[in-house]
């Protein structure tokens, strides 16, 4: 199978870190992500009977869904669209009026901004710069349009998608906000709520993979899982002023 490409900048995203993900994924009838995000890892893994990604971030969502639903009507608006700074403010101040118009200006705003994080304007001196290329976007939205076919897309919090879609045959895949993230495109999540998390862990019928930042205390959090320790490019920094930086995560599984 091919892989499907991510259609946004998601930051987080878990692309480089696929190779150690995918070959975690055991047999499994059901697959779900309650914390959807950039969908590098749906997008990439063989489809399953059944798959359901979700996320609280209704912008998000409502890309997705007309990505899998109204492909046409945002190819159409996306069409005459600019990478500009200008551009990436105006739709900030007035990200769009109809459903479509939101997901296209949303998707727009991601890929004109450093980093997905939808409101500083990416420039580089190579590959494009900050440009917005149509070409280029409407091949991976055409893919991912075929591989979210038959795809269960809900907004729920997850809490509710882990108790509604767990079961022996499922399998999980997690990706919760970092620990007090400061990235802008979502809120990072406090300790209490990271502690609430992990309570819910013991509860789950079926097998899951869970990727967190490497922080102490969430070694400390899951010291009973087997933890192994990954790093990967921090793509929110701007090298040229800070220097390539690394970003430490683990990636943990039931023992």
């Amino acid at each position: 199978m091919t892989k499907t490409k991510p259609i946004l900048r998601w930051p987080g995203g878990k692309r480089r870190l696929l190779p150690k993900i995918l070959p975690l994924i055991t047999p499994h009838v059901c697959y779900v992500e309650s914390f959807a995000g950039g969908l590098a890892v749906l997008l990439a893994k063989e489809r399953s009977n059944t798959e359901v990604i979700n996320d609280i971030n209704g912008d998000l969502i409502a890309l997705y869904r007309n990505v899998q639903y109204h492909l046409p009507e945002l190819l159409r608006e996306i069409d005459f669209a600019l990478g500009s700074r200008k551009g990436l403010k105006d739709f900030m101040a007035q990200p769009g009026l109809t459903e479509i118009q939101r997901a296209a200006r949303f998707l727009i705003r991601n890929k004109t901004s450093f980093g997905g994080n939808m409101d500083s304007f990416a420039v580089s001196r190579k590959n494009g710069g900050g440009g917005f290329s149509r070409e280029s976007n409407t091949a991976l939205l055409g893919e991912a349009h075929k591989r979210l076919d038959r795809v269960t897309i809900e907004s729920l919090p997850y809490e509710r998608c882990m108790d509604l879609y767990d079961s022996k045959d499922t399998f999980h895949f997690f990706d919760p906000p970092y620990l007090g993230s400061k990235i802008k495109a979502y809120d990072g999540w406090t300790e209490a709520q990271m502690c609430a998390f992990r309570k819910r862990l013991d509860k789950l019928q079926g097998n899951w993979v869970l990727t967190v930042d490497g922080s102490d205390f969430n070694r400390e959090l899951f010291k009973d899982f087997r933890i192994e320790a990954v790093s990967s490019k921090n793509q929110s920094v701007n090298v040229r002023t800070h220097g390539e930086q690394r970003f430490k995560e683990f990636i943990i599984t039931p023992k």
